[in-house]
């Protein structure tokens, strides 16, 4: 789905090449029917940036209950498995090998089967080995590290080696080291004793880019460089505050610079334990984990940092002492530069090769077909549970990215900004915020509790033409005054019909629902009997965090923006919305309520 895949397996072909082999790269996700893998691929991005705890709760899931995996990967097989095959016989191939786990549990899986006869060889690409990472019926695991490698060979049974990365040789330190650093950092316009801190995010610039960026910029004593990768309004946002930030920062969008910026940095900071950090430990730059994104971005930030190949800072202040430690000449420096060279020992193509030629037997080899037949229904039995737990899950991002039951902008909408403010019953009230909400055409989101207790108020907003729209059914309290649990399904019903309660009251239709929550399947069909949308903001400035005018980035058209006001004063909501007034006056752009989105 993301670059460091791409990578590994681009490079890994590069040296079959070297050697004299022919070396073919194909996208695995391109073997599934209806243009399924590009629909898979859109909304595991949705989810990333939008619902990240969605894609935490399916990705930690195989790891409570790993026998979802079989289920799971019997029907990938069933979809994939013609022209995953048509694949191997077109290119006569005398190995395969997996850089992703949905195509290493289906080679395995044909392996194990009989219907595959070359060798296949799973290189894992993450420190962090996941259940679906590890199938019985490969020849061979090969890993970045033996820590992974021992994971593989725990988790699969098979033989499993620590290889090392695999790393283009644009990543190797140079002979002239330091001509070409002082080169480097030249081009960046560094001074010598200015101390570089490259910040990453992957190649879709997702997660909390701006708050490492704060800290980095707001202790002075470094120069931050962001690669913004190919999220353009994360560049134009982390431009906006590069102007504000105190001293100097670089900022950049996608680039094939890497190298050259990672001679110049005195250490790197990501978010994923990606190939982008693998880079970096193969030129020799300190790596500092910060902010690790859901799922997979968690687990290897923390397998890296117990191998003692990087340092994962949990917080603001440890993140700051991590790059004091790291960014200069000293123990601590040298000590983690060592542990990742040390990682580069052997060399993945010999491996890909002995697997080609050699004895890799199987365990279990081919499967008897009454086994076969037994294990298919036990499969196709167990397939309900697991997907109906991935459509509850994983399947709400691919819906939701597809624009099923999620608005969007209409096509041909132009350079407008669609803005939603959260109101509490302090806020209703306050004949202020009602005349910013008017004056810039937002749209006014309740909940129907806050709008029962209030209905006058509610009336009022509707009568002076604001659009108002439903933020769901509210918290139900029990009786010492807390929030009761109820369930996902209990809870969608709930809020979905809370639509037609603050329609009621406002005098007008309610077309959208802004959940508060991670979403979940119940939302998109309880939405949809009632014939509202659900709208997922790409960016939510939250109230009672503001801190200045600082705290609400560059706008860009296009966008879906929310201002939760919840648990602020209307002082402070008032505050909020002036800025974003400003900055949407500065990018000439007009806001527009979310009822226009379709």
């Amino acid at each position: 789905m993301g670059a460091g895949h791409d990578g590994a397996a681009r490079e890994l072909a590069t040296q079959m090449r070297a050697a004299g082999h022919h070396a073919t790269v194909r996208d695995f996700l391109d073997t599934a029917p209806l243009h399924l893998g590009s629909a898979l691929r859109r909304g595991y991005e949705f989810e990333l940036k939008h619902i990240p705890s969605v894609y935490d709760m399916t990705y930690r899931l195989w790891y409570r209950v790993p026998w979802l995996c079989g289920p799971v990967g019997w029907l990938i097989t069933l979809l994939t498995r013609r022209r995953l095959l048509r694949w191997v016989r077109h290119d006569r191939a005398d190995v395969v090998v997996s850089t992703y786990p949905l195509a290493t549990g289906t080679l395995g899986r044909l392996r194990a089967a009989g219907r595959l006869k070359v060798a296949v060889v799973n290189f894992i690409t993450d420190f962090g080995v996941h259940p679906m990472w590890v199938h019985h019926g490969i020849d061979i695991n090969l890993a970045v590290h033996r820590h992974p490698a021992t994971a593989a060979g725990r988790r699969s049974g098979r033989p499993s080696v620590a290889c090392g990365p695999v790393v283009s040789d644009a990543f190797k330190p140079a002979p002239d080291a330091v001509a070409e650093r002082d080169a480097a950092r030249r081009h960046l316009g560094l001074q010598p004793d200015e101390r570089a801190v490259l910040v990453v995010a992957g190649s879709w610039g997702v997660g909390g880019v701006t708050g490492t960026f704060r800290s980095i910029a707001g202790d002075g004593r470094f120069v931050p460089i962001v690669v913004c990768g190919r999220d353009d309004r994360l560049l134009r946002a982390m431009q906006d505050e590069a102007d504000r930030a105190p001293g100097r920062s670089v900022v950049l969008g996608w680039t094939d610079r890497m190298p050259e910026l990672m001679v110049a940095a005195d250490a790197l900071v990501e978010n994923a334990g990606g190939l982008t950090s693998l880079e970096a430990l193969r030129r020799g730059l300190p790596v500092v984990s910060y902010q690790p994104i859901a799922g997979h971005g968690k687990a290897n930030t923390a397998a890296m940092a117990d191998a003692g190949i990087s340092r994962l800072a949990t917080g603001e202040a440890e993140l700051v002492a991590a790059l004091d430690a790291l960014s200069e000449p000293g123990g601590a420096r040298d000590a983690q530069v060592a542990s990742g060279h040390a990682m580069f020992t052997a060399d993945a193509a010999d491996h890909v090769v002995s697997a080609a030629y050699g004895d890799h037997a199987l365990a279990p080899a081919v499967w008897r077909r009454p086994v076969r037949v037994a294990a298919r229904i036990a499969a196709t039995a167990a397939a309900l549970l697991g997907l109906t737990w991935t459509g509850l899950t994983a399947g709400v991002g691919v819906a939701a990215a597809e624009g099923a039951g999620v608005a969007h902008p209409p096509p041909g909408a132009g350079s407008v900004a669609y803005l939603g403010v959260r109101l509490d019953s302090a806020e209703l009230a306050d004949p202020g915020i009602v005349t910013r909400l008017i004056d810039l055409d937002a749209t006014a989101v309740l909940d129907a509790r806050t709008a029962e207790a209030d209905p006058a108020a509610v009336k009022h907003l509707g009568a002076e033409g604001v659009d108002v729209e439903s933020g769901g059914h509210g918290q139900t309290l029990g009786p010492q005054g807390t929030s009761t649990p109820t369930a996902l399904w209990t809870r969608a019903r709930r809020d979905a019909g809370a639509a037609g309660v603050i329609g009621v009251l406002a005098g007008q239709s309610v077309t959208v629902f802004v959940p508060g929550r991670r979403l979940n399947a119940w939302d998109l069909v309880d939405c949809h009997h009632v014939r509202t949308s659900v709208v997922v903001p790409d960016t939510t400035f939250v109230a009672a965090d503001f801190q200045g005018p600082a705290s609400v980035g560059a706008m860009a058209a296009r966008q879906i923006y929310l201002v939760d006001g919840l648990d602020a004063s209307p002082a402070r909501l008032a505050a909020v919305l002036d800025t974003v007034a400003t900055q949407l006056s500065a990018a000439g752009l007009p806001a527009v309520p979310l009822d226009t989105l379709r």
